[in-house]
Parts: C-alpha cells; structure tokens; sequence
C-alpha cells in the first residue's frame, strides 16, 4: 500500500506523531542514562527548531514514542521528526552497541483537527504506562512522561553532546586534548501550551491537565476492574522496578492492528472537510509529478528552481538543477 503524502490543512496544525522500535524490541526500556540520552536529543531538536515547532506533550514507551507537536508546516515538522528520530538512534545504537536498524520505518503522525481530538491526544498520552499494566499511575513512570512536567511542575531536561564540535577540535593540535565532557551541554524539554489556548493562564491549564490526567487513569482502571470481575483480568501491575529489568529483545503481545487515520476530529463535519482537502492536494500533486516526469523525459530545458522553496537542489539523473 503506497504512503500517505505528508499534509498539514492549516499553519500551525497539531499532530500525534508515533515512532516504533524495530521488531517491537524494547530498546527504550527506562534508565537513568537513556531518560538523560532521549531528553538530550529531544530538546536540542526543541532549540534548532524553535518557532517552527512546538512540543506539548509526549511519553517514551520501551518499544515506542508518542510526541503531541504543533507545527508550522509539514515541511517543518518531517525535518523535526527527523532530527529526533536520527540523533536518539545514533546515540542510542552506539551506547547499546546495536549495528541495525532502530526504528521500524518512518514514524506515523495524524492531524488533530478539533479542540476534541486535541484534548483526546493528551489523554490518550496519560494513559500510557498505565494503560499496559506497567504501573499504577503516570506519576510511577521510572521513563519520560509528560505528567512530571503539566502535572507535577518538574522540569525536564538531559545532556547533549555536540560531536561536530568534539570532531573539529580532536583535529588541531592545540585542543586535541579536549574530551566529551567538554562538548557536553545540558538543554530542557520545553513544553509549550497549544495557540488554540492562548487566552488561558498557567494555573487553569495545569488544572485543565490534571482533570484530564484523571479521567484518562479512571478510564483505565474502570476497565481493568470490569476485566478482572469477568475472570480475564491482567493482575497487578509491573511496578517501576520490573520495567526497567525488561530485556531488550523479548517482544511483548503486538498491538492489536486498527486504521491509522490521517486525522482525527470528534466533529464529522471537521473530518470531512479534512478528507477533501487532502484529495484535492494528492490530486494537485500527482498532476504535477506526472507533468514534470514527462517534461524530463523528453528533455525539456527545466528552470533553475528549488523544490521545496528554501530546500536542496532536485537530483535529475547525472546532473543537479538548482
């Protein structure tokens, strides 16, 4: 089945984007060094990409990650994704020594196209960890949540490390000397609040949090009690110090298979309106790949343009046209 075209309906759109590890692995198992290593590369993609996207919030699973995003564009949150997605696998494959792939294809995103779906996403987010029988509450949660920080006030940060800089100078004579722990800098997690609540302060957003926070736990536990009342319950949960004894390579029951939407709207109307949009953009676009394919099969002289604007240049064969 062909990928879905990266489309954002308006600037400034909010998305649920999900990276999974490879063979459903737990290589994202919680630990002191991976918590640092994960909150390093997510904030350092905070500050190169600051005002072009913005984090509200997000979870670290043992098998995957859930980032609740506002971007500018769609253009703005791939190059996003992909400066979080490449650095947390190089850092992480060379401190666990792992020569193969992390991630398990692209990472999948939808569009939340109404306040509803909006508020639906972050407590779909406080429910994990919880949701699974790991702990008992997202306040438990030995990894990264975003319930330390809309919840319990605490601030978020890890180290990174600029190995360019660390390269650079390991070439001269003079700073050859220099070590990581020169080039090691520390940089927070920022959560921002979505522009969609602007006119909110920050103790009715905390409170608005930690209302949902509860719902989205209550829900859980509802369904839990309702298990274990049929004789088909999960037991008790892990606890903290279970999770972070997960071996890497024992795979957990995969995830029930459902349609991954585009987006997600609590109003039909929203959603269909969102459903032709997009159409029409595949539409528009396929027109154009196919005129211009056809233009380069039959030797037409091309304009010296940029695709994307502001982007690299378009590779044609043996020749770059810029």
């Amino acid at each position: 089945m062909p990928r879905h075209l990266r489309y954002q309906s308006a600037p400034w759109g909010y998305h649920l984007a999900t990276t999974r590890c490879t063979q459903g692995y737990s290589f994202l198992t919680p630990s002191p060094e991976l918590n640092d290593l994960i909150a390093g590369c997510l904030g350092r993609a905070l500050e190169r990409h600051r005002g072009e996207v913005e984090l509200y919030s997000y979870v670290v699973m043992p098998n995957h990650i859930h980032l609740l995003l506002g971007s500018q564009s769609a253009h703005a949150k791939a190059r996003f994704m992909c400066h979080v997605n490449s650095n947390i696998a190089r850092e992480l494959c060379r401190a666990q020594k792992w020569r193969d792939h992390l991630w398990e294809g692209r990472y999948h995103s939808h569009e939340l196209a109404d306040e509803e779906a909006l508020i639906g996403a972050y407590e779909y987010i406080f429910k994990n960890s919880v949701k699974e029988g790991f702990v008992a509450h997202p306040r438990e949660w030995p990894g990264l949540h975003a319930w330390a920080q809309l919840c319990g006030g605490a601030r978020v940060a890890g180290r990174w490390l600029d190995r360019t800089g660390l390269y650079n100078a390991q070439q001269t004579q003079s700073r050859r000397h220099l070590t990581e722990l020169d080039f090691m800098i520390e940089v927070e997690v920022a959560l921002s609040r979505p522009r969609l609540w602007a006119s909110w302060t920050e103790e009715e957003f905390g409170a608005r949090c930690a209302e949902w926070a509860a719902r989205a736990v209550g829900e859980v536990v509802e369904v839990f009690a309702e298990e274990a009342a049929q004789g088909r319950g999960r037991g008790e949960c892990m606890g903290a110090e279970a999770v972070c004894q997960l071996e890497v390579f024992v795979r957990r029951e995969p995830p029930r298979r459902r349609p991954r939407p585009l987006c997600r709207a609590r109003c039909p109307r929203r959603f269909v309106e969102y459903m032709r949009a997009y159409r029409d953009f595949k539409e528009a676009f396929l027109e154009a790949s196919v005129r211009f394919r056809a233009a380069i099969a039959r030797g037409v002289s091309l304009p010296r343009v940029r695709f994307p604007e502001g982007g690299a240049p378009v590779f044609l064969g043996r020749a770059f046209h810029e």
